[in-house]
């Protein structure tokens, strides 16, 4: 069964226009990443944050978790080569790295989900400005997509294990990303997925203990874990007074500001429309989670019936939303995991369409960015990709037997 799609907008182009199209849009991207190269040379971009610890572990051997406690131990070695140069040559190579990797993303999505590159193009333009966001910013979402993708296309390939270890790897730079594990447990690959988890933390004890110390080494990652304990979690942000401005979209932030009983220095250039109490809006924002989680269940479930490139890349989508609904802190560019969502729907372009568009206003207006657009967004495109997942037609039991890109873990 085949899924129809828009004709790409390459194809659709006249063949004199596509030239000055690729020129126009490599000087953009030369421009972005220039821009980049400057804040990052500069301190004023997020790169700061990780190059920072991880300097401090180059130049002294300590594991300094205290000052930016939301970075897992493990990124303060594994960037720690990188922190080695002067910042403007390190966030030079960050940069070219990012691009790189949003560059290698499409083919990837091909060998995983059978996605013509062409036929991606209103995919990426619907995440567009969160890409540029993570590329201005320094951010390692561009390189984790990147790591978390191959993952998933080795995991599909025969090797589940090593792909559950790039996955983890993704989720030694930043914590999320080890969500995507679930993605190989929906895809009944269970034994690689919890083979790639144990190597996964097998790594991060031993870069932490044989490059740390034994001590130091074990102390940071029980340190990690009492400070994300004290001052993370929703309720966490509320008693530090920490990342509940506009940007953090995260749902229940968004639920805090707009309908909790919430300091109003704590909720500016946001609407309030209710007071309830922050309890019961922690618990509609569980409950929100857990639908969404029984949701992914069913549509784990309704995935071993349908054809495996829909499979992966629906599951792959309903993932990445779950991913952002689930955690606390959810700044724009977190948004870029919403292209594998935004590539299982590219036969309705309308909506992609509309997501681009409703995504750059929210980006431009900061109280658009208070109410969550981007978040609303995430969960409409969710709602979007189980409904259409559910409904694909099974296929006959022949046509469902493991074919040359498919085994088991």
């Amino acid at each position: 069964m085949t899924t129809a799609t828009a004709p790409s907008i390459t194809s659709a182009l006249p063949r004199r226009l596509r030239t000055p199209l690729a020129i126009a849009l490599a000087l953009v991207l030369l421009g972005v990443l220039g821009y980049a190269i400057l804040r990052g040379a500069t301190y004023s971009n997020d790169f700061k944050n990780p190059y920072r610890v991880a300097r401090v572990f180059w130049q002294t051997g300590r594991l300094d978790i205290k000052s930016e406690p939301r970075y897992p131990p493990t990124a303060r070695v594994l960037l720690a080569p990188l922190a080695s140069l002067p910042i403007a040559t390190a966030a030079a190579i960050w940069a070219v790295a990012s691009v790189a990797a949003l560059a290698a993303v499409p083919f990837m999505v091909r060998r995983l989900a059978g996605v013509a590159v062409g036929d991606q193009a209103l995919g990426w333009l619907a995440v567009l400005t969160y890409a540029i966001d993570a590329l201005v910013l320094g951010q390692s979402d561009p390189i984790n997509l990147l790591l978390v993708t191959v993952g998933l296309v080795i995991a599909r390939e025969r090797r589940p294990a090593l792909g559950a270890v790039l996955v983890g790897l993704a989720g030694m730079i930043k914590v999320l990303p080890l969500a995507f594990w679930g993605v190989l447990i929906a895809r009944r690959r269970i034994r690689g997925a919890v083979a790639g988890a144990a190597i996964t933390a097998a790594l991060s004890v031993g870069l932490l203990t044989g490059f740390g110390g034994w001590s130091p080494g074990l102390h940071s990652i029980s340190e990690w874990y009492t400070l994300l304990g004290a001052t993370e979690g929703p309720w966490g942000l509320v008693a530090e007074r920490n990342s509940m401005r506009e940007n953090n979209e995260s749902l229940p932030v968004v639920l805090a500001r707009t309908l909790g009983d919430l300091d109003p220095g704590l909720a500016r250039n946001t609407p309030s429309l209710s007071r309830l109490p922050l309890r019961a809006i922690w618990a509609i924002w569980l409950a929100i989670a857990a639908a969404m989680a029984l949701t992914w269940i069913a549509c784990a479930r309704r995935a071993r019936y349908i054809p495996p490139d829909r499979a992966w890349l629906g599951i792959f989508g309903l993932t990445g939303v779950l991913m952002l609904t689930a955690t606390h802190v959810a700044w724009p560019h977190y948004f870029l995991w919403l292209l594998p969502a935004a590539l299982f729907v590219r036969h309705r372009p309308r909506l992609l369409v509309a997501v681009a568009a409703v995504g750059q206003l929210g980006m431009m207006f900061t109280v658009l960015r208070g109410i969550g657009v981007h978040m609303w967004l995430a969960l409409a495109l969710f709602a979007v990709v189980a409904h259409d997942l559910l409904r694909l037609p099974a296929e006959a039991p022949a046509e469902r037997a493991l074919g040359p890109r498919e085994g088991t873990g």
